[in-house]
């Protein structure tokens, strides 16, 4: 039966070159059973250290982990029944992959007949059935993943964590892999945190988001939230491909202003909680596909780069600004061809941008 997981305002502070570093900030979250959850964000805000921190590696500098209402922060990592699969895979090359998938069932005590039995029900759900007596280095990179996931999940752990698993495999398997371990972990039912710094993985696997930097959380929330209302600047510029274009706010009514970019009036949705007033900077998100060449009324532009990528064309277009932003135009045959130095005009649809206060506010 999947579990419930909570972190309480947790915080972990290292000492690095006798200055205190904090690491993670007071990250507060909480997971629903059978739910996955990805945190999301670049080298070094705290992803990692946050997820060493619920599975017991490191004990946190302050806030509480807690599992199914018990606190189980000072817990050891032995006693807290949770699976860990890790970037490396940290296979036994000198182990058979039936041995490497047996082995924390052997550890455990457990009986010959009851290894045997669920070795195979572990490889039959990772699809490697037949590969029992095939050692690590006669396997792809994919499906040494499998084994390492495998061997987490005949232990039938209450929490999975993941870290960076798919980080060395090729662009085309990290692809099908991420499809796999989310049909497992939805067939399995087990509540998951997943950390990857691939908004690809990060987009089409979670049931929602944490995007973390600096040590704090920046936003959580579902992929689409996440994707179509990013609460930051930040969030914006991270996730996806973003457009941030600077305009002049002219008037507020309720969620709704009124946007003034390049002498063009625009009428856009404000963030939620987001404070503007007539007269200041906002930060307008669009994202490339939103954003398409027109030749009527729209923001003047130049293209600087036209690129044809077979479902689209893609233009790299200045404004009057001297800000570069991108364009996708999907490709219809028959469709013109807008080429390099070409004057554009790019229109939006308001309902599908969104305005942030400007960094001056």
């Amino acid at each position: 039966m999947a579990v419930s997981l909570e972190l309480a305002g947790v915080s972990k502070v290292f000492r690095k070159d006798r200055e205190l570093v904090r690491a993670v900030d007071g990250v507060s979250l909480t997971v629903a059973p059978g739910e996955m959850v990805t945190f999301l964000g670049p080298s070094g805000c705290g992803k990692t250290t946050t997820l060493r921190m619920v599975a017991g590696f490191e004990i946190p500098s302050e806030g509480a982990v807690v599992i199914d209402g018990k606190d189980v922060t000072n817990v050891p990592v032995n006693l807290r029944d949770m699976g860990f699969v890790f970037q490396n895979y940290a296979l036994f090359p000198h182990m058979s992959v039936f041995e490497n998938v047996a082995y924390g069932l052997r550890a455990k005590g457990s009986g010959q007949g009851d290894i045997r039995r669920k070795v195979m029900e572990g490889l039959e759900l990772v699809g490697l059935a037949k590969a029992e007596r095939r050692f690590p280095n006669q396997l792809s990179g994919g499906e040494q993943q499998r084994v390492a996931l495998a061997r987490v999940l005949v232990l039938h752990p209450r929490v999975l964590l993941m870290d960076e698993p798919l980080s060395n495999l090729d662009a085309k398997l990290r692809i099908h892999m991420r499809t796999e371990i989310r049909k497992i972990q939805k067939h399995l039912d087990i509540t998951c945190l997943y950390v990857t710094h691939d908004q690809g993985e990060a987009l089409t696997m979670s049931d929602r988001i944490m995007v973390m930097n600096r040590g704090r959380v920046e936003q959580i929330g579902t992929p689409f939230e996440i994707y179509s209302d990013p609460r930051s600047l930040f969030v914006a510029d991270f996730i996806g491909q973003a457009n941030i274009i600077p305009g002049e706010v002219l008037s507020v009514e309720g969620s709704s202003l009124s946007v003034s970019i390049s002498g063009h009036v625009f009428p856009v949705r404000a963030v939620k909680d987001g404070a503007f007033s007539p007269g200041t900077t906002a930060a307008v998100v669009v994202r490339p596909e939103n954003m398409r060449p027109s030749d009527g009324r729209g923001i003047p532009g130049k293209i600087l780069t036209a690129t044809f990528l077979g479902g689209r064309m893609e233009y790299e277009v200045v404004l009057l600004s001297g800000q570069t932003v991108l364009s996708f135009d999907p490709f219809v045959p028959g469709m013109g061809m807008r080429g390099e130095g070409e004057p554009v005009n790019l229109e939006f649809d308001p309902a599908v941008a969104v305005a942030l206060p400007g960094a001056e506010q």
